[in-house]
């Protein structure tokens, strides 16, 4: 058997642990879950909008608890997820719905989760619409 056909253990440990927080996260975001996202999110997390500006953690929680941002369904499909020592990249598609009835937005997706202290956080994300295809 080929080295790299053997699943490794903690390989599927550390990765079920960022699927489960990349679905905790969306969660909380379409829950509006600030207190669930400040313990996701680390304090130094910084966004590629797709308001076409970078934000930092706090703009983007103070966004979502305004209403500004706010989505009514978030659909997440991730594609791959490679772990880079105490970082992990996950990128993928998503499609949101910002209003009951408004069209689907799709978009592309880069999260970049760190652990520290025994935990993930996140600490960076894109997301960029696509067109339709």
């Amino acid at each position: 058997m080929n080295p790299a056909t053997i699943p490794d253990p903690h390989q599927a440990d550390w990765q079920r642990q960022i699927e489960e927080l990349e679905d905790q996260s969306r969660q909380a975001f379409l829950e509006q879950d600030i207190d669930r996202l400040r313990i996701l999110w680390s304090d130094d997390m910084v966004v590629n909008s797709p308001l076409n500006r970078v934000l930092d953690r706090n703009q983007v929680l103070d966004l979502l608890q305004r209403g500004v941002i706010r989505h009514s369904s978030f659909d997440v499909h991730i594609e791959v997820i490679r772990r880079h020592g105490d970082l992990v990249t996950v990128m993928g598609r998503d499609v949101v719905t910002d209003t009951p009835g408004a069209p689907p937005v799709q978009r592309r997706f880069t999260n970049v989760w760190c652990t520290a202290g025994g935990s993930w956080q996140l600490v960076a994300r894109h997301a960029h619409p696509i067109g339709q295809s």
